[in-house]
């Protein structure tokens, strides 16, 4: 079984609620994980340089044209 999950600045990651039923795990419980695979992650800043030049309204173009969608 494999999920996506983002760590959390004190390098958590959180099992969804329905999973850890499924799977009977209890607080404090000791799990085994594999890591498939780390995605990098997306930078607005870096995604969104040079889109907003000449289009018009931004905010409209960010619901239209965002890289995040």
């Amino acid at each position: 079984m494999a999920i996506e999950a983002e760590v959390d600045s004190k390098g958590r990651v959180t099992i969804p609620a329905d999973l850890r039923e499924q799977l009977g795990i209890e607080p404090r419980a000791v799990v085994e994980l594999e890591i498939l695979k780390v995605k990098e992650r997306k930078s607005f800043v870096k995604e969104a340089r040079g889109r907003l030049k000449g289009k018009g309204d931004a905010v409209d173009l960010l619901h239209k044209e965002s890289p995040f969608r």
